[in-house]
């Protein structure tokens, strides 16, 4: 298998452990009954919001590399930055996510009651497992495909860098609009 395709294992590995782990870890408290119709809290908007744009520019980035391949797209300096330049705007709409939750949660409000805390105390217990999975998918990819070779090309690595800070970023919001559908 390519490390193309492994890194792309490692993405989708990553975002459905977390899913999983954010739902073994929010199971515990009750959800609304079944015949509830709760409009979405401030958090779930904006973790909606938060989410889809990440993945939007998550996977420019993404058909970015696929379209020019590692080696041309970090040997060439305009292809280079506009990956990284792609991938920071992945960061900082997510570090808005999280700057934004942090000041409503230190808040006394009334934006976020006791299950929006709840939720998003849970939400970042699974930054870690998706970092770890997509790591550890890159580094068995890569370690098959390059064996015998006896060293990985730099462009992967810094593959490896961007894609487990992008699936940090990402098990977050996920975390969040996870902890809504519990129950």
């Amino acid at each position: 298998m390519s490390p193309m395709l492994w890194g792309i294992a490692a993405l989708i590995t990553a975002l459905a452990a977390a899913a999983a782990a954010t739902w073994i870890f929010t199971r515990r408290a009750p959800g609304p009954a079944l015949d509830e119709d709760l409009p979405a809290t401030p958090l779930q908007r904006l973790a909606r919001r938060s989410l889809g744009l990440g993945l939007a520019l998550g996977a420019a980035a993404a058909a970015l590399v696929v379209a020019l391949g590692p080696e041309r797209l970090f040997a060439e300096t305009p292809f280079r930055l506009g990956f990284t330049a792609l991938v920071l705007a992945v960061l900082g709409v997510l570090a808005f996510l999280s700057v934004r939750a942090w000041t409503w949660a230190r808040r006394e409000d009334g934006t976020l009651d006791e299950r929006d805390r709840g939720i998003l105390g849970s939400a970042h217990s699974v930054q870690a497992a998706a970092m770890l999975v997509t790591l550890a998918a890159w580094m068995i990819g890569l370690q098959e495909t390059y064996r015998e070779a006896g060293a990985i090309p730099v462009a992967w690595l810094m593959l490896v860098f961007w894609s487990c800070v992008v699936a940090n970023v990402l098990a977050l919001p996920l975390g969040i609009l996870l902890g809504y559908r519990r129950g």
